[in-house]
């Protein structure tokens, strides 16, 4: 009974040797193929905060209404302590010559937890007083990863 069960395993081993011997056989004949070079494909430009923007490409006529609201709004965040208590300040700055509505979602996480904060802002025409806008939101401690979300609309 040993000997069958040997003799199966040795017949079975030759069988997949066979195959994968003709495999290779099979790969390696005909012509190899010339692989032609890929081009990478170009890559947005997604500068850092606080970078220099690239100089923008003069147009005949301006549009009335920019392609984006976003490119006219200009946006901070900084930690304050009054007293004893954290705040991270958000201030927004319209540069366009329309009334802006923008509803701003904060999130800020540090060491102490998570702080949740949510505002809407009524901002006027560039050149006015009311232009800018700040948004105190109280934190548990100074530092950590804020993140803002805004959705601006035109009044």
């Amino acid at each position: 009974m040993r000997a069958t069960t040997a003799l199966k395993r040795f017949v079975l081993a030759i069988a997949l040797c066979a195959g994968f011997a003709a495999a290779a056989l099979a790969q390696d004949a005909g012509e190899p193929q010339q692989i032609a070079p890929v081009t990478p494909p170009t890559l947005p430009e997604n500068p850092l905060p606080g970078a220099q923007p690239s100089p923008p490409v003069p147009q005949a006529a301006a549009p009335a209404l920019p392609a984006d609201l976003q490119d006219c709004l200009h946006e901070t965040g900084n930690y304050i302590t009054r007293g004893k208590t954290v705040f991270y300040v958000i201030a927004i700055a319209n540069t366009c010559k329309m009334r802006l509505r923008c509803e701003i979602f904060a999130n800020v996480t540090g060491a102490k937890g998570t702080s949740l904060g949510h505002a809407v802002m009524i901002l006027g025409p560039a050149g006015s007083d009311a232009a800018k806008k700040t948004h105190d939101m109280r934190v548990k401690a100074p530092g950590g990863i804020a993140q803002i979300s805004r959705e601006c609309k035109v009044l």
